[in-house]
Order: structure tokens, then sequence, then C-alpha cells
């Protein structure tokens, strides 16, 4: 299976090119076939060009704003995400962009791991018990 994909983040210096080479890396060990594009500070970087994008069985975003040609992806899977979470679990992504491919499955943009949507619901749960009272008459 191949991938193609993009990076970026606002201030584009360390966290656009940590998440390229972590999901170049877990690619890798997984026996898949990626390559990253990056979009930061210095402009685009290892431009993907139209006949790699055809080739590639799925798109991977992993982006904190909006990316240059975004439009080249139309028609293809993609899988959006935000820069941490390449970072953090590029196994995981490269995971889902296989389920993604294999089942067609859904994958919610911002519940990867499904650990974030669980993080916010005790956070939001603590914010209610230390500010409730603003709330009460």
């Amino acid at each position: 299976m191949k991938f193609v994909g993009v990076t970026a983040c606002p201030t584009g210096i360390a966290h656009t090119y940590m998440a390229a080479e972590a999901l170049e890396e877990a690619a890798k060990e997984l026996g898949y076939e990626i390559k990253v594009e990056t979009q930061g500070s210095m402009g685009i970087e290892n431009e993907l060009t139209i006949e790699e994008i055809a080739s590639a069985d799925a798109i991977i975003l992993a982006v904190d704003m909006s990316i240059s040609g975004a439009d080249r992806f139309s028609g293809k899977p993609v899988l959006k995400l935000g820069v941490s979470e390449a970072i953090k679990n590029p196994s995981a992504i490269i995971a889902q962009a296989v389920r993604l491919v294999e089942k067609g499955e859904d994958i919610p943009e911002d519940n990867l791991s499904g650990e974030e949507t669980q993080n916010e619901e005790k956070n939001e749960e603590k914010r209610k018990g230390l500010f409730g009272w603003l709330k009460q008459k």
C-alpha cells in the first residue's frame, strides 16, 4: 500500500519536520510506502508530484493550518489530523490509513486514538467542578 502526505504547522519549523519523519519511519517499519511533503517556514519541500498523488491509495494530512494545493487530493481517501498526533502516534495513524483504504472506514478527524475525546471529557468535568459556582445564581 502506498500513501502520500503533507505536514504543516503554523510556525513551520520543528513539528512539521518531526511529523514527516515519524510518519516515514512508521510506514517503513510497517512495510508501506509513503512520501511526505512539508509546508513550513522554508516553503514547500519534497513536493508531491501529480503521479505520486495519483498512485497513492490514501492521503495523510498532518496539519494544524490550511495547506497549499489541498485541491490536488480530491477524489482520494483523506485522513486528516493534527501534527502532534503524527508525532505521538505515527504507527496508529498508518494503521488508520490502511483501514481507511481496506474497509472504507470513516475516521473522525479529531479522534484517531480516542485519547483526545476522553481527555476533553475529563477536562470539561474539572472545569464544571472548579467554575460551576460562576453559573449559579
